[in-house]
């Protein structure tokens, strides 16, 4: 806005000095030598355009020679700045400039905890009937807690409980239908998120929501405000001392331990969380509302955020979590509030709820075994898939380690744990949806860990993703075709008919498109396209998300008639009774490791699968 305010007033000017303008007083090339200009010299730093302007300046002069070639020159110039500069030529200096700088740590230069007392008296937060509904679909229904000073209410559920949705509502983020929130004896519920944050309410994301420009102590510096701009820190560097200690001494308390110069962007994961939780600390909240802070963190880093809420949850702040880990949750928690569906279907200590019978269901589900048993013994097959050591993440974050599964002809393997224990990212990891990747990956006794996932797909090795994903523009047909891009035409055209066959409903909407079905039809579709490849292996990743209870066990029944029939399938579903009344084996998958194996039929029994779900109670410190 600053930016477009100069440039109107320089236009003004221009303007009323030459008393005349046209469109040919600004050529195309000009805007693409402004361009060129923030691009070349990087517009992340400050020096940045000044050098681009120099260098834009000198070089049509150097290259006069070749005017008539200066704009294939400087698209040339652009694309290479792109590629290898992407944030400028000063952008790519800053990390050898940084180097040779001596890094600077966090110092606990002021007290915290006394700090945090003294903003104000320690305050309850109480929800209170709390609704909202979006397209007809009532995501919060009726939700009451009370989240205490120095206490730890952590908010669980399965995947589309409404818990996000829940800190949304209290965080301002959403506008609820019914309820109300309060803050002590005031009224929070219709503030917008600034004045939440400014009354006390604070929040860090289930995605990082760092500056990524800044240095790390300006990220908690410039929320010391508590959401007010200071005029003088629009055009200089925040230095006064006080402030600068109490930003250091945050960073200090949650055990951040790098350079306080460092940008955000460059942040190894756990750093960020550490950080965005000293940058949420700063506006000194009576309650601090987090998001999922443990997503993607190892054992130890988990176990070292569990402290840090401790840690704060003792300085007199009211503190919700909302979490998948559920050791974490046990761990630390004073009070958990479980919610299905939008509804609140228990509350209380943490050993309380990990027992409820309505818990467990919400969790694994109705064991229906019996309805789906083989109707003869399997034979033992030969191994077709096969992981050893297994290594897989997302950029710089392991989610994967040191994994082994096999999967055997004929068998339903199944794969279970809670959010977050990284089933999806294992079968992207197998599929080749997610390189690189350590370890080996087997099919057929063919090494496949480096090959594309269109490679893997041809081998036999098929995905059926999260989500569905059928092309929605396309019809029914044209998507099974796209299965069988592998296979010749006519093999693929005689997979087709079967497929339509086995479903009847796709026949009836074969020239549809995809888009149009309901969520079970396109979950069907999406069976049948990966079918349509003629897998070894075929992969299901949550098949049953999203659909209605009558659907999913028409679904099953399929999965029930597929594995009789004799194929393989490596099986994840949130929903343990399920994947556990087709499988013939299963996998319990915590922080991205086996924790347990065995026969579906011990598993169902087995306390290892509870633990994995909910976790093992441990009272808090």
């Amino acid at each position: 806005a600053i930016s477009a305010v100069a440039a109107g007033i320089a236009g003004g000017v221009f303007a009323s000095i030459t008393n005349f303008i046209s469109p040919e007083s600004f050529p195309f090339f000009q805007s693409i030598l402004f361009l060129l200009v923030v691009m070349l010299g990087g517009a992340g730093a400050t020096l940045g355009p000044l050098f681009g302007a120099v260098a834009v300046v000198l070089l049509p002069e150097v290259l006069s020679f070749l005017a008539e070639y200066r704009l294939l020159f400087v698209g040339v110039l652009m694309l290479l700045v792109l590629r290898l500069a992407p944030s400028g030529f000063v952008g790519l200096l800053r990390p050898w400039l940084a180097s040779a700088e001596e890094p600077q740590t966090a110092q606990s230069r002021h007290d915290v905890v006394g700090t945090l007392r003294q903003e104000g008296a320690a305050s309850a937060l109480t929800v209170e009937n709390l609704s909202i509904s979006f397209g007809g679909v009532r995501s919060v229904n009726g939700l009451g807690f009370v989240a205490r000073p120095g206490e730890i209410t952590s908010v669980i559920g399965p995947n589309g409980a409404g818990k996000t949705t829940a800190l949304n509502l209290i965080c301002g983020f959403y506008r609820p239908d019914g309820g109300s929130i309060r803050l002590g004896e005031q009224d929070v519920t219709a503030l917008p998120a600034h004045r939440l944050a400014r009354v006390g309410i604070a929040r860090t994301y289930q995605t990082s929501q760092l500056f990524g420009t800044l240095s790390v102590l300006d990220n908690v510096m410039i929320a010391l405000g508590r959401g007010r701009l200071r005029l003088a820190s629009l055009f200089s560097p925040d230095r006064d001392p006080d402030r600068r200690a109490l930003a250091e001494s945050l960073l200090a308390f949650v055990g951040y331990r790098g350079d306080l110069a460092q940008s955000a962007a460059a942040l190894p994961h756990v750093d960020r969380r550490l950080v965005e939780i000293a940058r949420a600390l700063a506006i000194r909240p009576r309650v601090l509302a987090l998001d999922e802070p443990a997503a993607g963190l190892s054992a130890p880093d988990t176990r070292a955020i569990g402290d840090v809420l401790r840690k704060i949850a003792d300085a007199g702040i009211a503190v919700i979590l909302v979490e998948h880990d559920m050791a974490l949750v046990m761990r630390v928690s004073t009070h958990v509030v479980v919610l299905d569906a939008g509804s609140k279907i228990a509350e209380g200590p943490p050993s309380h709820v990990a027992s409820d019978p309505a818990v467990l269901k919400a969790y694994l589900g109705e064991d229906r075994a019996s309805d789906r048993a083989r109707r003869a013994s399997r034979p033992a097959g030969a191994t077709l898939l096969a992981a050893r050591d297994l290594a897989a993440g997302y950029g710089g974050t392991p989610v994967l380690r040191q994994l082994a599964l096999h999967v055997d002809d004929g068998e339903v393997v199944a794969v279970l744990g809670a959010n977050g224990a990284g089933k999806s990212t294992l079968m992207r990891a197998l599929s080749g949806l997610n390189r690189p990747v350590e370890g080996e990956v087997l099919l057929l006794g063919e090494r496949i860990e480096r090959f594309r996932a269109n490679r893997v797909a041809a081998r036999g090795l098929v995905l059926v993703p999260e989500g569905r994903q059928v092309f929605p523009e396309l019809s029914v047909v044209d998507n099974l075709q796209l299965g069988g891009f592998a296979r010749p035409a006519a093999e693929t055209a005689a997979s087709v008919e079967r497929m339509l066959d086995r479903f009847p409903v796709l026949r009836t909407r074969a020239h549809q498109r995809a888009g149009l079905l309901s969520g079970g039809e396109q979950q069907m579709l999406a069976i049948a396209r990966g079918l349509v490849a003629r897998p070894r292996v075929l992969m299901l990743d949550e098949p049953s998300l999203g659909l209605a209870p009558k659907l999913t066990d028409t679904l099953y029944d399929l999965l029930a008639e597929l594995r009789d029939e004799g194929t393989t399938i490596l099986l994840v579903d949130q929903v343990a009774a399920l994947a556990l009344s087709v499988a013939d084996r299963a996998y319990v998958l915590q922080s991205g490791a086996i924790a347990h194996s065995g026969p579906a039929a011990a598993m169902r029994q087995d306390p290892a699968l509870v633990r994995a779900y909910l976790g093992e109670h441990e009272p808090a410190a």
